[in-house]
């Protein structure tokens, strides 16, 4: 549901109406991102913007905006930064070849299927194209797939449903899709759920789970009162997506066979990242 771009600096520079014009439509909630490829890519950025600008207050302007930028816009996925001596292009070539981007935009034209001129760059463009609510069926592999970018570049992952209960299956398939996507990571998995179960059967349950969780991942439980939940979240540091019936699956059979998925505005976002941030878990595992 997030496309990651590569975007060269010197596409982006020539004025600072073209700067916002290609910016604004990145965003973890636009549905896509700027790579942070290479680490630097802010100072080839401003190094581009000084060589079209220097002396002028368009130059300024460039900076002060591209310094507003959190990491829902510009995000690093620890890409590798390459051969610094080759040029933008090239590098953003072979880190394509090595693990794709959405596609490449470019400041010149490139005889690449996977390169796009910054002139063709418009809402329209399917390679460019993004959506920013998805109805999918309600497999475990759908419902978890549409947070998989988030998932796997996050620190905490929180997961908001008042019914989440991993014995169950249609609630346990979900978490070990989770998981599956958390090798090597530190990642801090908490689940917020409401307290219409005693807090000794919770913690009985949960640790039931605790074998799904790769090495140096963490899960906490956090309990809320019924009438305080409602909506489904997944939310991470970076981002979030708002589920119309829940964290659950349909596998089995029973429920609704369909779900709309949504990406939580920024706003939106770090509302309901405070939200979720003010109890202490209950129990923490391993």
């Amino acid at each position: 549901m997030i496309k990651e771009f590569a975007l060269d600096p010197d596409a982006i520079t020539s004025s600072y109406r073209e700067f916002c014009y290609f910016t604004e439509k990145f965003g973890v909630s636009q549905g896509r991102v700027i790579s942070a490829f290479p680490k630097k890519w802010r100072k080839l950025v401003c190094d581009s913007a000084l060589r079209e600008h220097k002396g002028k207050v368009e130059f300024s302007k460039i900076v002060e905006r591209l310094n507003k930028f959190g990491s829902d816009i510009v995000f690093d996925t620890s890409r590798p930064s390459g051969d610094g001596s080759q040029t933008w292009i090239d590098r953003a070539l072979v880190e394509h070849a090595r693990k794709p981007f959405a596609a490449i935009i470019s400041a010149t034209v490139v005889d690449h299927p996977d390169v796009l001129l910054k002139d063709e760059i418009d809402e329209e463009n399917p390679r460019f194209k993004a959506a920013r609510q998805c109805a999918i069926p309600r497999t475990a592999q759908a419902l978890i797939g549409c947070a998989e970018f988030l998932i796997r570049h996050a620190k905490i992952i929180k997961l908001v449903d008042p019914h989440f209960d991993p014995t169950k299956p249609r609630y346990q398939r979900p978490l070990e899709q989770i998981c599956s996507l958390l090798p090597g990571s530190k990642a801090i998995v908490e689940i917020h759920r409401s307290d219409e179960i005693a807090n000794d059967e919770l913690i009985r349950r949960f640790q039931q789970s605790v074998f799904m969780l790769p090495s140096g991942v963490k899960m906490q439980l956090h309990i809320y009162e019924k009438a305080q939940m409602h909506n489904r979240f997944i939310i991470t540091e970076s981002g979030g997506l708002i589920y119309g019936v829940g964290l659950s699956d349909n596998e089995d059979g029973g429920g609704a066979p369909d779900e709309e998925v949504t990406l939580m505005e920024t706003a939106v976002k770090n509302t309901r990242w405070n939200d979720y941030s003010k109890a202490s878990p209950i129990a923490i595992w391993p």
